[in-house]
């Protein structure tokens, strides 16, 4: 590179003694540019991370020393956080990087199998069916399969059962309100027979892992990944829901192309962990109202993500009726993120007492914490379809939010 340089530099002297034509000028630009882009300021502009991450109280360090380029703070809030824009000579914006400032949260990591059950904030259409035949009021009307029904007749429906009397009283027309890719949305409908000839859906039942408590022991996470329909893929929104210890009572073994699957069981009469407030992206997030699930606990401090590295690492995780236990993995690849995102990192399991129980990371350990260095650094998410060893995990970081964490 520097022989490279060298020989740049000579060309230039050449062209600048000799006649100034716009092809020897253009040279001399670009020749300039290549130089410039390879400077040690312009080095540290690209080794500039996602984002910043910093605890209240801290400044941002740059690697950034003097010279054209500089870096200052933005009174640019995009994505609710403080900016760092780093400059040419203070008028050329060269990069503009997110800074995340936040306590240094504790929580209780889990491992711990849970029941999730979800009551959804309507009814969900999964399907069609004529009434009579080559009759289907509500296919007719416009409605689709992932439709959520809120309403008819401006009265509010949350379950099947009520959805059917209300449009029983409405005879001849009802006004179906619904919801379709975050808009409201109306339909209007001549019931046959009291019936619209749509398979809805109310409710939604299943075993996963529980995260983490907050330290306070007041709310809990689980799965890091959202609750979706099996049918329309939709994201399953919240009326009501509660979650739970479950009991695992056996394991499907995860095999090259053939996820695997822990076999658990719940019921209104297991112990309760709490109420489910909100299903989204990130995870399921609630409250935990069993105090038994902190009692001697030791908190963990919550991993920035910019401090999560490969290398060893380990899992928490149930597999059996013995509790949870911890495995070995290493983390392959931690991705430098400036946004939520359930794919963050890349963890390979290690532990042969996990492999042989499981054959890697099967369904159900969604949620399952990661511990790094002595800190909280993330939570399972996915596996590898064609690689049971592997899965995905995303920052714990980014579900501080929704337990009130920071």
């Amino acid at each position: 590179m520097r022989m490279m340089i060298t020989r740049l530099k000579t060309r230039i002297r050449t062209i600048l003694a000799g006649r100034f034509c716009p092809r020897n000028i253009g040279m001399v630009l670009m020749a300039l540019v290549f130089v410039f882009n390879f400077s040690p300021a312009m080095i540290a502009v690209r080794k500039l991370p996602e984002a910043f991450f910093v605890e209240n109280g801290d400044e941002v360090r740059f690697p950034l020393q003097g010279g054209t380029v500089s870096a200052a703070y933005s009174g640019d809030e995009t994505l609710g956080s403080e900016r760092v824009s780093v400059r040419l000579f203070g008028s050329v914006e060269l990069a503009n990087v997110p800074v995340f400032t936040a306590e240094r949260a504790e929580l209780i990591p889990g491992g711990t199998a849970a029941g999730i059950s979800i009551r959804t904030a309507g009814v969900l259409i999964v399907g069609f069916g004529d009434v009579k035949a080559g009759s289907c009021p509500a296919a007719k009307a416009g409605l689709r399969a992932g439709d959520l029904i809120i309403s008819v007749n401006g009265e509010k429906v949350y379950t099947a059962e009520e959805l059917q009397l209300a449009v029983s009283a409405a005879k001849e027309l009802a006004i179906i309100g619904y919801e379709r890719g975050g808009k409201l949305k109306t339909a209007s409908i001549a019931p046959d027979s009291g019936r619209i000839g749509a398979w809805v859906r109310d409710s939604t039942v299943g075993i996963g892992t529980l995260s983490f408590i907050t330290a306070s022991g007041h709310s809990a996470a689980l799965l890091g990944h959202a609750i979706v329909d099996a049918d329309t893929g939709r994201l399953l929104p919240v009326h009501s829901g509660e979650t739970c210890i479950a009991s695992i009572v056996g394991v499907s073994k995860g095999e090259t192309g053939l996820p695997g699957e822990l076999k658990g069981t719940f019921s209104e009469n297991s112990e309760r962990i709490g109420k489910v407030l909100e299903n989204c992206e990130l995870g399921v997030f609630g409250t935990c109202d069993n105090a038994d699930l902190t009692g001697e606990a030791k908190p963990l401090s919550c991993a920035f993500p910019s401090e999560v590295h490969t290398g060893d690492a380990f899992i928490i995780a149930q597999t059996d009726g013995e509790g949870p236990q911890q495995y070995s993995c290493r983390i392959v690849r931690a991705a430098r993120q400036s946004r939520p995102d359930q794919k963050g990192l890349v963890i390979e399991v290690t532990d042969e007492r996990l492999i042989e129980k499981t054959g890697g990371i099967v369904q159900g350990m969604s949620g399952s914490p990661i511990i790094q260095d002595g800190r909280l650094a993330g939570v399972v998410t996915h596996v590898f379809v064609n690689d049971p060893l592997r899965g995905y995990g995303i920052y714990a970081y980014w579900m501080l939010d929704k337990c009130g964490g920071r």
